[in-house]
Order: C-alpha cells, then structure tokens, then sequence
C-alpha cells in the first residue's frame, strides 16, 4: 500500500499508539479535523495486546470504518524495557581477532569513579559467544591482513549449530572500508541463512570502537523481538480490517516504516517520550524557545527545543542508572544514534511515597505502574502514589478520569497516605499528602533545571509546554519555581505523545567517519559521500510515499580541533560542497567551539571527523490536530483544593471541552480533561488560544 497515494483521500484517519509504562494512548485524526481519543491500561506481558485494545476501541466505539485509516504510527518503550530486563535473545558477535572482549573493556568511564569494587552492566554478548576471525584493516581502509574466509565459514557453522538466530558483526576499522563485513554477511547467509546480522558498517560506519560494537550488539539483540513485536501488531491490525501501512517513531524526532524498524530497532528505544516534545513545539504558540514537560504514570521528561531544533545527543546509554536528574555515564550500554536530548527523573503518578528507617520522605523512582497500579485505581494497590496524595488534595476527581471509565476511590488513597506516609511521620493526611506533592515538585524542577539552567539556558526566557496525564496538574507550581511566566498547556495533554506521533516527519540520519584535515580535504570526496548518503535516505521516504520535491536535506560536519576526544556538529550553508564551503564551515566551528566552551583557537588546525546527513520527509497527511467542543457549558462546580503551601481553596471545576478560543478565566481553578488534569493557583491566569492550548500567565 502506498500511504502517499491515499494520503489525498480527505475522508483517510490516521491513528497514532503511544504505549507507556501505565497507560497505552491513541489518538486518531481525519483531514477534517475530527479527533478521536482513547486511553487503556498497559498489557505488560504484551504491549501490543493493550494497543490493539485501543484501537478495537476506536473502530467499535468511536465507529470508524478500519478501511479508512490510512496509516498507524506508533511509539513503544519495547525496546528499553527489554534491555532493562535482560529478556533478550541469544545473540552472537563475529569481530577482529585480539577483539573480542572490546565490550567488557569499554572506556575509563566508570560509574563510580572512586568505586575500586564498581561493577558495569553484564556485557549483552557473554564470552563464549564472541567469537574471532583473522582480518585486519587499517584506520585509513587499506587491508593489512585479508579475511580468513576458512576460518569465517567455521565460526558461521558453529554459530549455526549453537542455534543462535541473531549475530553482530563489528570489524576492526570497517568504517573506512566495508569490504570484509560485507564478505563475513555473505559467508552467513551461505552457512546460516536464517540468521538475522547487523553489520557495524552498514549501520553505524563512525569511528571509536566500543560505541560502534555496543551499538550493533543492541541492534542485534533488539532485531528478533521487534520482527515478532510488529509482525504480531499488523497481523492484530489485519484482522481488525486496518490495512495501512505502520510506521515507528524514532529515537531522532522522525519516523521510519516498520520493516526498516525491525532492521534497525536501535533507533527506536526513546520513541514515545520524543513524540511528546515534537507535538510541544507545534503547540507552543509560535515560541523559538520552549522547554517540554512530560510528565507520566512512572517518569518526568524535560526536553529543550531552542531556535533551530531539538538539543540531540550522540552519548545515549541504555538501560544506565539515574543519578537525581543526571545518567550515570558508563553504566548503560551505549547507542551512538542521534537521540532527541531528554532529561528524565524517576517521578510520575504512579511514584510510590515512602519513609525510611530514619524518617524520611521519599518519592518515587519506584512505581506501582498500572498493575496493581496506585491504592486509588483499587486493583489490589496498597502503597501511597503520588496520584494517592492528588486525590487526597482535592486535585483530582473520583470520577471524571477517562469520562469515567477509570474511576477512583478516594478512601483507598485516604488510608494508604494515612497508614504508610503520614502515621509514620506523626502528621495528619492532608499534610503528609503536601508533602508528598512538594518532594515530587521539587525533583520535577531538577529536571527542568538540568535541561535549562545547566546547559547555559535560562528558563524564565523559555515558554513551558506542560503535557503526559500528570503533567498539568504540576506546571504552575513548576514554573513558579522556575520563574517561568508562560505555561502552555495543549489540547488531550494526556495523549500528546500520540498527537506527536501524527505530526512527526520520516527522518533518515546517516554518517560516516573521514578523520581529513579542514584544510586538505577534497570538496568533491565529502561532495561523492553526501550524496551516496543522501541516495539511500530517498530510496527511503519514497518507499514511505514522500515525493522528491517534499523531500528536505540537512548536511553537517562534526569538527573538533586537532587533539581532542570529541567534536561538535556544523551545519553546512548551500548544497554543493565546496572549498568556500569548508572553510565558511570551520568559522563557524570556531564560533560554535566559542559559545559552548568559553574559548576558540583560530590558528589551531581543525579536524573533519565525522560527515552527517539528515533527510526528512513533508508526509502530505499530517493534520493539523487542534481541540474540539463536544458538549454545551455546564454550571460550574467547585471543591476544596490544597496547593502547595498546605491551604485547602475553594476552587471552580470546569471542564476543558467546553471552552472555546478566546475563554479566559483564572485560578484558583481545575481544569479536567479526558485524559489529564490542569490545576490553575491562586493568582494565575489562563486564555484558550486558536489551538485549543490552555495559555497560563504566572
């Protein structure tokens, strides 16, 4: 099926699926602007049991007709969950002989620098099946020692008989010349040709052997659970009568078809929380700097998009451990993908309060999830949340969660605050429930003063977009501390991962390692590389339906002086690689090296290291996925409600899908949502802009 030709059908839905740590999200939109929303626990022990939940929901409650929807996108947290839990498969890694204990090794990097005893994640390929073959080539691509082929064809046998399915070759130096990579894949396909193989060269041909082997080793271990994951999600898809095609989000802000996802499923470990920042922009009411916050059932994300695009990184880990807001480098396995740059802390609504032996409030990393979930939902839970001390405070309704398909008991949340919070801590309910929330708070503004603050940004110059099913109900209280004056607050903030899945773009990323000096380097060999890069990338989106003239090229130089360990990416100015080019390139690289470092060295010479290209796609079936009213105004209500300062207000509860643009009001006051609950302080205010956002002046 090609979703270009039907994206001109103006009857087509697209539906975006977000699967979380407690809730499973689906947003569906049409060229009309209707929207459809649906919100369902998640299935852990399948994920794609509770996102086909969601859209039987779609197509029997909401009553779309399945051959309508055009194309399915979806975000999945599969993939560090799977690393996280160490339920991977069997897998099996081919590389250099000398090599072969390159991923216990790793860098000087420790954890714990002081920690003479520090132990490092276990390697994903243990020793006995990494396996060495004779070949070497040198760090410019010439071959120093050709490929054993008889000695390759024995490991693939062996490998074989192992009954390991899935294997990562990573050859010394590949990345300068692929030659023998390509000769080992085709020696496996020959011995062992149900084995699914990830080439290092293939996948990430960059320099610095340990991240590149890492890098591959998680691919691999990934590529036979996606294959099955999304094989099992468009068969369920198929029976349901929905023949779209089904796109992934990645790790990078775009997009991919879910057969290039099983091949590459690295890409694809911080889909659902990107989602949600690519939607904060577009809701951000046409501010160049913004800060996201997501806010969920178990972790807080902030996320930085300032002037030209998102904060992305190249140092990603997997499955590390948080130190307060901050991942501790070397404890994960890293992935060199460019991954959209999030702060995260183990805060949700779902943290479990607690008080330790010393009697001490804490909440969170832990989280009751959605199964048994918190004391509130009354499916078995008994420890306080912080949804539990919400609910004690008046913030959230008994009632009206997911129009009330999710009800909550308020005396199951009393007694768990009661009984394990505030007896402990000799204090009555409501003030062990501020207490609660005031810990929460202040972790959520570490995050955000991590994205900001210690990047050399300053928040109060910055708009916050507040969303996930918790995110409102904390924004102001963030943002005062912060001294943030502009709160925006977007339309199904609870579902806005989903929403961000429908307005994200496919997205190819490429690079490839030269290590030329700025000054020697030929224009027209970076000129040959851009292009090859380039080549595939539109292979790519026009398999995903994207036409040429929609088709847009980014190009990047990673720079550094000559000596240092790292680099900085440089966008390039005009399309052709040229002499003026570079140069105009190494300037800017000084500039660049300038403003993040405090100094430059103009006469130091200046190192290519790496070539960079990002293709992106204009998908013609983005809508634009603004609120909707679907009933008349209501009489207000009102309850008490405790904010901050322990002092229970009389508050307005209003009901977010009866106001139209222009509707201002202000706080103290409740906004609830289908999927979230915006909570409003003494002092603030809020208008409903052309979009649907709730826009809140501190």
């Amino acid at each position: 099926m090609n979703p270009g030709k039907d994206a001109a059908r103006k009857d087509f839905v697209r539906v975006g699926i977000d699967i979380g740590g407690t809730f499973t999200d689906l947003v569906a939109t049409d060229e009309k602007r209707g929207i459809w929303k649906i919100k369902v626990l998640t299935t852990s022990t399948d994920p794609s049991t509770g996102a086909l939940d969601a859209v039987r929901g779609l197509l029997e409650k909401k009553g779309i007709d399945p051959r309508l929807v055009s194309v399915v996108i979806h975000a999945t947290t599969l993939a560090s969950n799977a690393l996280l839990t160490g339920n991977i498969p069997k897998t099996a890694l081919v590389t250099t002989s000398g090599f072969r204990d390159v991923l216990e090794i790793g860098r000087q990097n420790r954890p714990e620098l002081y920690n003479l005893q520090v132990e490092r994640l276990p390697p994903l390929v243990p020793r006995r099946y990494r396996f060495e073959v004779r070949e070497r080539i040198t760090y410019d691509g010439r071959i120093l020692e050709p490929l054993d082929i008889s000695q390759s064809t024995r490991v693939a046998r062996r490998i074989r008989r192992l009954g390991i399915g899935t294997v990562a070759v990573s050859f010394l130096h590949s990345y300068a010349n692929p030659k023998h990579e390509k000769k080992m894949g085709e020696i496996f396909r020959r011995e062992h040709p149900g084995a699914r193989l990830s080439l290092s060269s293939e996948l990430l041909p960059e320099f610095r052997e340990y991240e590149r082997t890492s890098t591959t080793v998680v691919n691999a271990c990934l590529q036979p659970l996606f294959a099955v994951y999304l094989k099992n999600l468009e068969k369920g898809l198929e029976q349901l009568g929905v023949r779209g095609p089904v796109f992934v989000m990645q790790s990078n802000s775009g997009t991919v078809l879910s057969r290039q996802a099983s091949k590459e499923p690295a890409r694809l470990i911080e889909s659902g929380p990107v989602a949600g920042a690519v939607a904060s922009k577009f809701y951000a009411g046409g501010s160049e700097s913004i800060v996201s916050l997501d806010v969920g059932g178990t972790t807080s994300k902030a996320g930085v998009w300032s002037g030209r695009g998102f904060e992305v990184t190249n140092e990603y880990e997997v499955g590390g451990r948080l130190h307060g807001t901050r991942r501790v480098e070397g404890s994960g396995y890293p992935v060199k993908f460019p991954v959209v740059d999030l702060v995260e802390v183990g805060i949700g609504g779902g943290s479990i309060a607690w008080v330790d032996d010393a009697l001490v409030l804490h909440v969170g990393p832990q989280s009751a999830g959605a199964s048994p979930g918190p004391a509130c939902y009354g499916k078995g839970g008994r420890l306080p949340t912080l949804t539990d001390a919400s609910l004690v405070l008046g913030r959230l309704s008994p009632s009206f969660l997911l129009a009330g398909d999710l009800p909550l008991t308020p005396e199951l949340a009393y007694a768990a605050v009661a009984e394990l919070v505030a007896k402990r801590l000799r204090m009555d309910v409501i003030d062990g429930a501020v207490g609660v929330l005031r810990i929460a708070l202040a972790k959520i503004v570490d995050a955000l003063h991590a994205a900001t603050v210690e990047k050399g940004l300053d928040p109060r110059e910055m708009t916050l977009v507040a969303f996930g099913g918790a995110g409102p109900m904390f924004a102001c209280e963030v943002a005062e501390q912060l001294e943030i004056e502009k709160i925006v607050v977007p339309p199904a903030a609870g579902l806005l991962s989903s929403l961000g899945l429908l307005l994200a773009e496919p997205l190819h990323d490429s690079v490839r390692t030269v290590l030329k000096d700025g000054e020697d380097v030929s224009p027209g060999e970076l000129e040959r590389i851009f292009g090859k890069m380039e080549g595939r990338a539109a292979d790519l989106l026009h398999e995903e339906g994207v036409k040429q003239m929609d088709a847009k090229y980014q190009r990047l130089l990673d720079m550094r002086y000559q000596g240092q360990s790292y680099e900085l990416p440089i966008p390039l100015l005009g399309r052709i690689v040229t002499r003026g080019v570079v140069r105009s390139a190494v300037r800017d690289f000084h500039l660049m090296h300038q403003a993040k470092y405090g100094y430059s060295q103009p006469g130091k010479p200046v190192e290519i290291v790496n070539v960079r290209s990002y293709c992106r796609g204009k998908a013609g079936t983005i809508a634009r996925v603004v609120g909707t009213l679907t009933r008349e105004d209501g009489l207000p209500k009102s309850r008490r409600v405790w904010f901050t300062d322990g002092h229970g207000i009389e508050s307005l509860v209003l009901q977010r899908d009866t106001f139209r643009p222009g509707t201002r009001g202000k706080g103290p006051c409740v906004i609830e949502d289908y999927d979230s609950t915006l909570v409003i302080p003494p002092g603030a205010r809020y208008v409903i802009d052309r979009n649907g956002s709730a826009s809140i002046a501190i």
